[in-house]
């Protein structure tokens, strides 16, 4: 091994829960995630109905984790919250992938068409 080459350490667990005082409140440790799904959960958690606060850290840098920390407000319970933050968000990315695909195929006509 080189003196300047780094290899990322892999989490030990996909997923971890650290339960609050009540159902409505918990933290989640997402394993090999980083800022990309940290930050895009919490948007979604946040415009969600009933989500009263979600925020996200990365303890450090050289950690594969990110805690998410998520309380709610309406009777459900911050894992029924997260679920559905998370199928919002595949939902989501469907869609721009579609997206995406479509415009890519409509600029490779154009060219072709040139």
């Amino acid at each position: 091994m080189a003196v300047n080459e780094v290899t990322a350490k892999t989490a030990e667990h996909r997923l971890q829960v650290k339960l609050g005082e009540s159902e409505d409140c918990a933290t989640f440790i997402l394993g090999d995630q980083d800022h990309t799904l940290g930050n895009a959960l919490r948007h979604v958690l946040m415009q969600t109905r009933g989500t009263e606060f979600c925020g996200y850290s990365i303890p450090h840098p050289s950690e594969p984790y990110v805690h998410l920390r998520l309380q709610t407000q309406d009777g459900t319970s911050a894992a029924e919250k997260l679920k559905a933050g998370l199928k919002e968000l595949s939902v989501s990315c469907d869609h721009i992938e579609a997206a995406f695909d479509r415009a890519f195929d409509d600029f490779e006509k154009k060219q072709m068409d040139e």
